[in-house]
C-alpha cells in the first residue's frame, strides 16, 4: 500500500495535469471565441455589403426600365420617320419623272419658237 506521502504527490500531480488541462481547454476556448467573433464581423460586413449591392441593383434596375420605355418610344419614332422617308422617296420619284416631261415639253416649246422665229426672220 502506497504511503501517505506518495499518494499526496500522486494527487499533487494529478491536479498539476488537471490544472495544465485547464489552461490548454480554456486557451482553446479562447481562440474558438476569437474566430467566432470575427467570422461575426464578417459575417455582418458583408450583410452590409449585401444590402448596399441590393440597394445599388435596384436603381440600376429602375434606371434600365427607363431607359428601356426611351428606347421603345426612340424605335417607334424611327420607324415613323423611316416610312416617312420612304413616302418621300416615293414622292421625289414622281416628281422626278414629272420634271422629265416638264422639261420634255419647254424643250419642245423653245423648239417651236425657235422655228417660227426663223420663219419670221426669213419673211
Amino acid at each position: 500500500m502506497p504511503t501517505v506521502e506518495a499518494r499526496l504527490t500522486s494527487l499533487e500531480e494529478r491536479m498539476d495535469e488537471q490544472e495544465r488541462l485547464r489552461i490548454v481547454h480554456d486557451q482553446e476556448l479562447s481562440d474558438i471565441f476569437l474566430k467566432l467573433k470575427a467570422q461575426d464581423g464578417l459575417l455582418q460586413s458583408l450583410s452590409t455589403t449585401q444590402s448596399e449591392h441590393t440597394v445599388t441593383l435596384a436603381k440600376h434596375t429602375a434606371t434600365l426600365a427607363k431607359h428601356t420605355a426611351t428606347l421603345a418610344k426612340h424605335t417607334a419614332t424611327l420607324a415613323k420617320h423611316t416610312e416617312m422617308l420612304e413616302d418621300h422617296t416615293v414622292r421625289l420619284t414622281r416628281l422626278e419623272a414629272d420634271m422629265g416631261h416638264v422639261k420634255a415639253g419647254v424643250q419642245k416649246i423653245v423648239g417651236m419658237l425657235d422655228t417660227l422665229i426663223e420663219q419670221d426672220g426669213d419673211r
